[in-house]
């Protein structure tokens, strides 16, 4: 009987069997099947080459300044493509290469990024193996454009003049910064490796000369993949809430400071002597040193230069080139992550809420220093392969009739956390009001251990005392410092306790809150001025509270003012200084101001916090006054205090 059961057996196994043999031969016959979705990517192009060769050399604009730039073709058993190809571009001030080791064999990059034992023992095996070893080439910092060389695409990146080892002065103007732009994209289009077609990649600064880049309409620029751009500078990251960035202010100027150390000379230059002519030629004017000056001699947007241009209304900002870029009809894949230093996602929103060009955007759980990178939530390069074989190459791989934007919900559903949309705000936001309230709630022994309730206070006089404690902080390595390292957030009750802090019941269900919340605070003072720092928190079953997102206001800028741009909706604030005004002493005000947006899922069993705090000690640049004011938060029926949040019902 057993022998005849087995034997029973046999013939569905070898039928199964025969099945796979005869589906593996039909794939090597037709080729591999063709898939192209959200992060999946195979069967539109064929990856033709097997590796790729690097030179360096020096690009003449018309006013005679040299730049310096890295060329990456291509290769099939080491001999170069040998046909034009359509070209990916990078204009950068943050140098091509990176020489990763001096003459004397020392890790000179190790505090630049932070990197422990195990990053500085590969990069040295590599070093003493691999003939790229003391470089951090193109393609080793962008490691998707290893895919795209593979796949026929040349790469270039060239350094902006006064920095790497280009000649001439930086100049920061995105107006500048265009017109160079243009130049460079007519003669890489001219070269025989090109075959016309260019597209622009890069993140921050790399990513907003994208977007100045399309203003000149060139022909040869054909899409742009920019990732997290400032779209309005002043208020995203350098005055948030009209408060000195410090933490960021001083990470750029000691970042820039320190790439000097870490330039490459091109190949012809073999003794350095170029390269110690074009430092000579920039003398002390380097980006760092500008940025120093820039960062703090103009504190209001409309601070003016001697000449009398605002810098952050005109040259030293995007949004006054709208007109220009939508007029380019250049399409553009934006990428960026809710914990960007860019206002969260909030600037790539703006971007897309005002552009009229063909667009998508994708916002990640990711901050500035992960935007670029393949993490656990998607195959990135993937998305940079689509795009660029759809505008560059003509393939029609479904790209453009897919929903237009892709954000993530952090802690959601694991298939699901990937939502789509046409639309931003989401149709589906219920926006509703979480008022502050009287505790004691027992989850943290803040200075007032509030609640947060959906229920309107109906009290005549209701007030929270506080008197400004300088030392809070949302901690050093913030979403502002996290640009090459990750945030790193600690447990946020070592902030809440001294700060006040207004916490749910615990949930009794799911609670999904996408979108940007908008604070609205009553207070009074004896002070002048205030800054106003509110947190959103999520507080576990354990007492452990994680940082969401924060908004940020300085009282005198409170006054709400129309948009130059589609807002979306929230409150604007020009942070001029003809607006601003001192608050009045004793007299009740309100301050009105969004939060960075957010796509986060509370978990039934925790609890939701709004923390207040008038100081980031280790972010922003408060002015400290002595003795310390004293204040109330107002909570009454005719001055409530609340978070409005764009609440979306459970799928």
């Amino acid at each position: 009987m057993n022998k005849l059961m087995g034997a029973r057996m046999i013939y569905p196994i070898i039928a199964i069997l025969f099945v796979i043999v005869l589906y593996s031969l039909y794939r090597k016959n037709t080729g591999e099947e063709k898939v192209s979705e959200f992060g999946k990517y195979s069967g539109y192009s064929e990856a033709v080459y097997d590796g790729n060769q690097r030179i360096s050399d020096y690009l003449t604009l018309s006013n005679g300044t040299r730049l310096a730039y890295d060329l990456i073709v291509p290769t099939q058993k080491g001999v170069p493509a040998n046909k034009p190809l359509p070209v990916l571009f990078k204009y950068t001030p943050y140098l091509r290469t990176f020489t990763i080791f001096d003459r004397a064999g020392n890790n000179i990059i190790a505090d630049l990024f932070n990197l422990g034992w195990k990053e500085r023992a590969f990069l040295r095996v590599r070093y003493w193996f691999n003939k790229r070893g003391n470089l951090m080439d193109p393609v080793f910092r962008n490691r998707y454009l290893k895919r795209m060389l593979k796949h026929g695409y040349a790469v270039i990146v060239v350094e902006r003049p006064g920095t790497g080892a280009s000649f001439g002065v930086m100049d920061a103007s995105f107006e500048v910064g265009a017109r160079e732009v243009n130049e460079i994209l007519n003669w890489i289009a001219a070269q025989n490796w090109c075959n016309g077609n260019i597209g622009m990649y890069g993140d921050s600064f790399q990513a907003m000369i994208q977007f100045a880049a399309a203003t000149t309409g060139n022909p040869h620029l054909k899409a742009l993949f920019p990732t997290s751009s400032g779209f309005d500078t002043y208020s995203s990251v350098t005055y948030p809430g009209g408060v000195l960035n410090k933490t960021f202010a001083s990470f750029f100027s000691w970042s820039t400071s320190f790439l000097e150390k870490l330039v490459t000379p091109v190949d012809s230059d073999k003794d350095g002597s170029m390269l110690a002519q074009a430092r000579q030629e920039r003398g002390g004017s380097t980006l760092a040193k500008q940025s120093e000056v820039w960062f703090r001699k103009f504190p209001f947007r409309d601070s003016a230069t001697t000449d009398g241009i605002r810098i952050w209304e005109g040259p030293a900002n995007l949004y006054p080139l709208l007109d220009r870029i939508n007029q380019s009809r250049i399409p553009v894949y934006m990428t960026t992550g809710w914990y960007d230093l860019f206002a969260g996602a909030g600037d790539m929103f703006l971007w897309y809420a005002n552009l009229t060009v063909p667009k998508r955007l994708l916002v990640r759980p990711a901050d500035h220093s992960q935007v670029e990178k393949n993490q656990f939530d998607i195959d990135f390069e993937v998305e940079v392969h689509r795009w660029f074989d759809y505008w560059l190459k003509g393939i029609d791989n479904g790209i453009m009739k897919e929903p237009p934007i892709y954000y993530y919900v952090m802690r959601g559903p694991k298939r699901g956390a990937w939502r789509t949309t046409a639309q931003w705000p989401l149709r589906t936001q219920k926006i509703t009001d979480f008022y502050f309230a009287q505790g004691k709630t027992g989850t943290i022994a803040s200075i007032n251990d509030g609640f947060l309730s959906q229920t309107p206070p109906a009290q005549k006089d209701a007030s929270d005392a506080y008197t400004v404690d300088y030392s809070t902080t949302s901690g050093k390595y913030s979403r502002w410092y996290a640009v090459n390292w990750p945030r790193k957030y600690l447990d946020m009750r070592l902030n809440d306790q001294k700060a006040l802090t207004y916490t749910t019941p615990s949930l009794e269900t799911d609670v999904e809150v996408t979108g940007h919340p908008v604070a609205h605070l009553w207070l009074t003072t004896n002070a002048p001025d205030l800054d106003v720092f509110v947190y959103l928190e999520e507080v576990d079953e354990s007492g452990k509270s994680t940082y969401l997102t924060e908004g940020n206001l300085r009282a005198s800028h409170r006054k709400v003012s129309r948009a130059p741009y589609n807002n979306l909706g929230l409150p604007y604030h020009s942070f001029y200084q003809s607006d601003s005004e001192p608050i009045p002493v004793e007299k009740p005000v309100e301050l009105v101001f969004s939060l960075h947006p957010v796509s986060y899922r509370f978990h039934k069993g925790g609890r939701m916090r709004i923390t207040v705090a008038f100081s980031d000690a280790d972010n922003f640049e408060t002015p400290v006054i002595n003795p310390a004011p004293k204040l109330k938060l107002l909570r009454d029926k005719n001055h409530p205090s609340f978070v409005q949040f764009p609440i979306i019902q459970s799928p």
